[in-house]
C-alpha cells in the first residue's frame, strides 16, 4: 500500500506479507496463522524466504517505492501497475509525463541519441520544426524593430546573429561572414586598420568570393530635400555617403587588406579570394517611396544604375526572410546540424 506518511515522507510503502500453499486443485491459498498478539514468551512465529524469493520482494519494494516517488498518493480511486519496463505501453498522458521526468532528470540526450537511432526521420522533422519557430519568432522581431528607432548597432547584430536572413536572400547566394566589423586596411582583417566595415562576407561554394555589407537603418532617408522640375528627387546624403564608402572600402581592401600576408594565407586556407569584391547596402524603407512615383522612379534608376553595392531596403530584406520561413523544406539537414545544433 502506498501511503503518505506526515511524520516520514519516506516511508511510503506498508506491505503485509502473506504465507500462502497450493491446495489439492492447484489453486493458492492463504494458510492459517495465529496473531502475534496471542504468542507466549519463547514462541515465535516465522517464514523463511530463499534467495530468489528475496531478491523478488526486493525488486517489489522498490517499484512501489519508484511509484510513490513518482506519483506520490493519488485523489480518487488509482490503477496502477508494476511490470517490467518493456511490457508497458504508455497512454498519451502518461508517455509526455514520462518524457518530461526524463528531461528534467538529465536524460534528454539519451533521448535525442535513441530518436536518431531510431527515427531519424522523424528527428528531421522535429529540427525543421523547431528551425521554423525559431525562424518565426526572429521574422516577427525583424517586423516590430523596423518600426522602432533601433541604432545601426542593434541591426549589425540582429543581422550577425540571424546569418540566415543574408544566407538565402541575395540573389540567392549564400554569404558566410567571415568577419563583423572588420579592418579593410591595415595589418589584418581583425587588426587595426584606417577603413572599417560592418560585414566582411563571401559566397559559399568550392570557390568563395569575399563580399562587403554595410547596415544603415530602416529609418535612414533615401532622399532629400530637394524636388527637380523634371521629376526627380535629390538622393539622401546617407545613400550616396553609403555607395561612395562601400566604393572606397572594396578598393582599400582588394588593394591592400586582401594582399596583406595574414589576411591572404587565412582567405586562402578557407579557399576564399578577392576579385572586385561585390558590395550590399541595407538602408531606408521602402514605405519613404511607395506612394510616390517620382520617388520610386528616381530610387529605383539610382540603384539599377549601379554595377555595385547591391542596395536593398530593409523591409526588402524582411520580405526575403518571410520568404524563406514559409517555404516548406524538402532537404534533409546536415548531420551536424541535427546532432549539435538542435539538441534537446
Amino acid at each position: 500500500m502506498i501511503v503518505n506518511n506526515v511524520a516520514n515522507p519516506e516511508a511510503g510503502v506498508k506491505i503485509t506479507i502473506v504465507h500462502q500453499r497450493k491446495s489439492q486443485r492447484g489453486e493458492w491459498e492463504n494458510m492459517e496463522s495465529a496473531s502475534l498478539a496471542t504468542l507466549h514468551a519463547g514462541e515465535a512465529a516465522k517464514m523463511t524466504l530463499d534467495s530468489a524469493e528475496t531478491l523478488a520482494l526486493r525488486h517489489e519494494l522498490e517499484q512501489l517505492y519508484a511509484l510513490h516517488q513518482g506519483a506520490g498518493v493519488p485523489r480518487g480511486r488509482q490503477n496502477l501497475i508494476v511490470a517490467p519496463q518493456e511490457q508497458v505501453v504508455l497512454t498519451d498522458p502518461q508517455r509526455a509525463e514520462t518524457i518530461r521526468l526524463m528531461i528534467e532528470r538529465g536524460y534528454s540526450q539519451e533521448i535525442w541519441d535513441q530518436l536518431i537511432a531510431q527515427d531519424p526521420d522523424l528527428v528531421t522533422r522535429l529540427c525543421y520544426a523547431r528551425m521554423h519557430a525559431e525562424r518565426t519568432s526572429v521574422l516577427e522581431e525583424f517586423r516590430t524593430s523596423m518600426a522602432q528607432e533601433k541604432p545601426e548597432g542593434y541591426w549589425q547584430d540582429f543581422f550577425e546573429k540571424h546569418t540566415w536572413i543574408f544566407g538565402y536572400g541575395l540573389n540567392y547566394q549564400i554569404l558566410r561572414i567571415v568577419e563583423d566589423q572588420p579592418h579593410y586596411g591595415g595589418q589584418r582583417v581583425d587588426g587595426t586598420g584606417d577603413q572599417r566595415g560592418d560585414y566582411l562576407c563571401r559566397t559559399e561554394a568550392l570557390a568563395k568570393f569575399t563580399v562587403l555589407v554595410e547596415i544603415k537603418k530602416p529609418q535612414t532617408s533615401l532622399f532629400g530635400d530637394e524636388h527637380y522640375r523634371n521629376g526627380a528627387w535629390a538622393l539622401g546624403t546617407e545613400l550616396t555617403g553609403g555607395v561612395t564608402q562601400l566604393h572606397a572600402n572594396c578598393r582599400t581592401w582588394e588593394n591592400d587588406g586582401s594582399q596583406e600576408e595574414q589576411n591572404r594565407e587565412r582567405l586562402l586556407h578557407e579557399s576564399t579570394y578577392t576579385v572586385e569584391p561585390s558590395s550590399i547596402l541595407v538602408i531606408g524603407h521602402s514605405s519613404q517611396y511607395a506612394g510616390d512615383i517620382e520617388k520610386r522612379n528616381t530610387f529605383e534608376m539610382f540603384r539599377q544604375s549601379l554595377r555595385r553595392p547591391h542596395i536593398i531596403t530593409f523591409d526588402e530584406l524582411y520580405e526575403r526572410a518571410r520568404f524563406i520561413v514559409e517555404q516548406p523544406v524538402s532537404i534533409p539537414l546536415p548531420e551536424h546540424t541535427l546532432e549539435q545544433d538542435y539538441p534537446f
